[in-house]
């Protein structure tokens, strides 16, 4: 196994494909906390905290997923 250095991890970190990645995890988060709010209301708030809920679920989930999958195929290209 190559050693890498400190400032090459950094750089393949913060490419803009892996903030965009970063972005969508971050952006499910912010969903996720306004369903929380959302869900302890009642009537059309429960509605939209349900949406949010959702939402957000699948964003955190594809986000982690797609980051997990470009380490797995960038680990594998020489």
């Amino acid at each position: 196994m190559d050693d890498v250095s400190a400032r090459d991890a950094l750089r393949y970190a913060t490419e803009d494909s892996m903030v965009t990645l970063y972005a969508v995890v971050f952006g499910g988060w912010v969903l996720l906390t306004v369903a929380g709010v959302g869900l302890g209301t009642g009537g059309l708030g429960f509605v939209f905290g349900a949406l949010a809920f959702v939402a957000g679920s699948l964003a955190v989930l594809a986000g982690v997923v797609a980051i997990a999958y470009k380490l797995l195929t960038d680990s594998r290209t020489p």
